[in-house]
């Protein structure tokens, strides 16, 4: 006998971001040739299969996956190592998927795992922010809303 209910995979999570990002039209979702590359990484498949046997739901799982995949980059910013455009863009769309599962927290069915690892998605992507801030644009923000 099979079961008629999916399991809840982390795509499933990420596509749940991904239509969320495309209906706000502000470009902070994957292009679907990143997207399809992003689902079958050796790091996705990896989180995908032992999130939940260590307490996370798909969407903690998917945070933990951001905040791996931001950190990395964020290290090697850190260590003056290049890093590639396709990779500094993956950090950045994954930066904005940590923080809509963080701005989601109360409409989403969480555990306390679950919480731990979107906070520290978050925190991450705030540091990502914070290092990839264009002082340029602070200063054409202060002017247009003064």
């Amino acid at each position: 006998m099979f079961s008629l209910f999916k399991k809840k995979n982390m795509q499933l999570a990420l596509e749940a971001c991904q239509t969320y990002n495309i209906n706000i039209g502000l470009g902070q979702e994957l292009s679907p040739s990143m997207f399809n590359n992003v689902v079958n990484t050796d790091l996705f498949i990896d989180i995908d299969k032992r999130f939940s046997k260590v307490g996370l739901t798909n969407n903690g799982g998917l945070a933990w996956f951001s905040s791996q995949i931001v950190s990395t980059v964020i290290d090697n910013i850190e260590k003056n190592i290049e890093v590639s455009s396709d990779m500094f863009e993956l950090a950045n769309k994954m930066s904005a998927v940590s923080l809509l599962l963080a701005n989601s927290i109360h409409s989403l069915k969480l555990n306390q795992l679950d919480l731990q690892a979107i906070l520290n998605t978050a925190e991450v992507a705030n540091k990502w922010l914070d290092i990839t801030r264009d002082p340029s644009m602070e200063v054409f923000m202060k002017e247009v809303m003064p």
